[in-house]
């Protein structure tokens, strides 16, 4: 006998079935799979702009804080920030080379005074203008009368001793501190600024060949500088109180300092060595 084949199973609706009239719950469709759950799922690692997240209004207020905080920085839109630099300031520059190279090709053929043009008083005339030693005759050439700039150590204390470089493009300061400030005498900045003694430095004085500088303390010790602010000797025991001035001889040979201490000493200066000694009365002073 043959088999009876089976009838196959009726698909699924495909639309939900009518209510039934006998109580039960809505057709839902066709079961999905469960959806797993990770194990290491919390509040700690969603996102914080996630918006179930319960510190997601918090999160969002201090983003805004920051916005704010950091809007005067980048007011200009550029992205630099607080990179930005500052405006560059033009500096006021002194330069008295064109002068002095004028001096040096007028004095060639001008014997005096009557060989010199006279200036005239117009704008146009300051190519003419020579530097105050071209003026012997005339020291009102000498007279400073325009303030031009003032500059400021990072080491505010009071400044003793002023000597210019034998250059002249420089400027030497000796403070309280003890320090030596080398200044550029054009645009009035500092360079360099070195230890030089441990106490105030009070005298200062460059050699007529213009290769060695000597310098003196509060501490009554004197050093020899070379042109390069090379120290290369000290004598700590020179005088017993603050070295006031020094003085060298035409020849450079000696040179003499006068102290608190009521001495003016006579120097070899090769040597180093005192060559002779004059006390002054203690009422006088140095």
């Amino acid at each position: 006998m043959m088999q009876q084949q089976q009838p196959l199973p009726p698909p699924p609706p495909q639309h939900p079935p009518p209510q039934q009239t006998g109580g039960g719950d809505f057709y839902r469709g066709p079961l999905q799979p469960p959806m797993r759950q990770l194990s290491a799922a919390s509040s700690t690692n969603l996102p914080p702009d996630y918006a179930a997240h319960p510190g997601a209004p918090q999160h969002q207020q201090q983003q805004q804080q920051q916005q704010q905080q950091q809007q005067p920085f980048d007011a200009y839109g550029d992205n630099f920030g607080a990179k930005r630099m500052r405006k560059p300031v033009q500096r006021r520059t002194v330069d008295c080379t064109s002068s002095l190279v004028r001096y040096a090709q007028t004095r060639m053929w001008q014997r005096d005074a009557r060989d010199r043009f006279t200036l005239q008083p117009t704008a146009a005339a300051v190519v003419d203008m020579l530097p105050s030693v071209a003026y012997p005759d005339n020291p009102s050439t000498s007279f400073a009368s325009k303030f031009v700039h003032s500059s400021i150590n990072k080491n505010r204390c009071s400044i003793n001793c002023v000597v210019w470089t034998p250059t002249g493009r420089r400027l030497i300061t000796g403070s309280q501190s003890g320090e030596f400030t080398l200044w550029n005498g054009q645009s009035f900045n500092f360079e360099m600024i070195l230890q030089a003694h441990d106490q105030a430095v009070r005298s200062m004085i460059w050699s007529h060949n213009e290769n060695w500088m000597v310098t003196g303390d509060d501490g009554g010790a004197i050093k020899y500088w070379q042109s390069n602010m090379n120290n290369v000797k000290v004598n700590k025991t020179a005088h017993r109180e603050s070295v006031r001035d020094l003085s060298f001889c035409r020849t450079d040979l000696k040179f003499c300092s006068c102290s608190d201490d009521t001495t003016v000493k006579v120097w070899d200066f090769a040597r180093c060595q005192e060559e002779r000694s004059l006390t002054a009365r203690p009422w006088l002073g140095c």
